[in-house]
C-alpha cells in the first residue's frame, strides 16, 4: 500500500514539475533563454527536496566538530575509569532541520570529579524524510548519519588515552 502511495506522490510531483516547466518556458519570450530557463527550473525542482538536509548536514557536522567529544579536553581523564551521565535531549533553535542536543558529562569513577564535558547531537531528516512515505516510518536523515556525533571517534579517543568507561 505504501508503494502505491509513493507512486501516486511521485507521479503528482512529476506532473506538477512538467506543468511548471512548460509554464515558465511559455512565459520567457526570448527563444535563446527559453531552454535555459526550462533547464534551470528542472534542476531547481530536482534538488529542492534535498536542500534542507544538505544544509542540515553541514550544521550538524559543525556542531559536532565544535562541541562534540572530538573537541573535548580529555587530559584530566587520561588513564582513568569514568562514568558517563547524559542529560535529557532537547531541541536546539536556529537549525534548518530538527536537531536535539544532549550534554554528556564523564566523571572519575573514584572521586566523582568531572573530567570530560561534551555535547552529543541527534538529527532528524529533512522535510522529505519527515512528511512523505519515502521514509517508510523513519525520520532519520537520508544523506548522513544523524545519530550522535560519532561513537567510533569516542572509542578511538578513549582507547588512545587509556580511558575506560564503566557504564
Amino acid at each position: 500500500m505504501s508503494g502505491l502511495i509513493l507512486l501516486a506522490v511521485l507521479i503528482a510531483c512529476w506532473w506538477g514539475g512538467v506543468l511548471l516547466v512548460r509554464f515558465v518556458g511559455r512565459a520567457v519570450p526570448n527563444p535563446r533563454w527559453k531552454n535555459s530557463a526550462m533547464v534551470g527550473i528542472t534542476l531547481l525542482l530536482l534538488t529542492a527536496p534535498f536542500v534542507d538536509e544538505v544544509i542540515g548536514m553541514y550544521q550538524f557536522n559543525a556542531l559536532c566538530k565544535t562541541n562534540g567529544i572530538e573537541s573535548a579536553d580529555v587530559s584530566k581523564a587520561r588513564g582513568k575509569r569514568v562514568k558517563a551521565t547524559h542529560d535529557e535531549r532537547r531541541f536546539i533553535e536556529g537549525s534548518i532541520i530538527p536537531i536535539k542536543v544532549s550534554d554528556d558529562v564523564f566523571r572519575d569513577a573514584g572521586n566523582g570529579e568531572v573530567v570530560i564535558q561534551s555535547k552529543d547531537y541527534y538529527a532528524k531528516g529533512g522535510w522529505l524524510m519527515r512528511y512523505t512515505p519515502i521514509s517508510m516510518g523513519s525520520a532519520t536523515p537520508m544523506l548522513f548519519d544523524g545519530n550522535g556525533c560519532g561513537l567510533i571517534a569516542k572509542h578511538r579517543i578513549f582507547s588512545n588515552n587509556q580511558i575506560l568507561q564503566i557504564n
